[in-house]
């Protein structure tokens, strides 16, 4: 189960994010998203669980629970393995725990974005029942926007 983490743990975390997203780079031509922001700002308001030891993190998700109407969604805003753990089922695990945590905060759904060039992540999204809710292109990419309605699957 993922521990909540602190801004004392931003070093793993960003040497975490670096290893974890730089495949994307060459994939989606631009610098992944998660890897041109400033963490420090992120941790007034969004949620860092840690899988794994906190020196050397296996897995990392981030949610903002302020994104979207409170009550209505929980935005996913980062999930992430390692890319030892790949294909060991921890994404799936870090999955159930993110909608874990969208009911315990009494959200109705949770919401994402994708890269449009990331077909197999959004396979992925689609396999664990979240639906596109539509494509919005930006200046250097465009990305998809997907909802996973929770309510009737409490």
């Amino acid at each position: 189960m993922p521990i909540r983490a602190s801004i004392t743990d931003i070093d793993p975390i960003l040497a975490f994010q670096e290893r974890a997203y730089n495949e994307n780079r060459a994939i989606k031509g631009v610098e992944p998203l998660p890897l041109s922001v400033d963490y420090t700002g992120l941790f007034a308001y969004m949620e860092f669980w840690l899988e794994g030891p906190k020196e050397a993190p296996e897995g990392l998700v981030i949610l903002d629970p302020t994104h979207e109407p409170p009550g209505d969604a929980l935005f996913l805003w980062s999930i992430a393995t390692s890319p030892e753990q790949r294909g060991r089922g921890l994404g799936n695990r870090l999955l159930q725990f993110v909608e874990d945590r969208a009911r315990t905060l009494g959200q109705k759904a949770v919401t994402l974005v994708t890269n449009s060039r990331l077909p197999e992540r959004i396979d992925w999204y689609l396999r664990h029942e979240f639906v596109i809710t539509r494509h919005e292109t930006l200046a250097d990419r465009t990305v998809v926007h997907m909802r996973k309605n929770l309510v009737d699957r409490l």
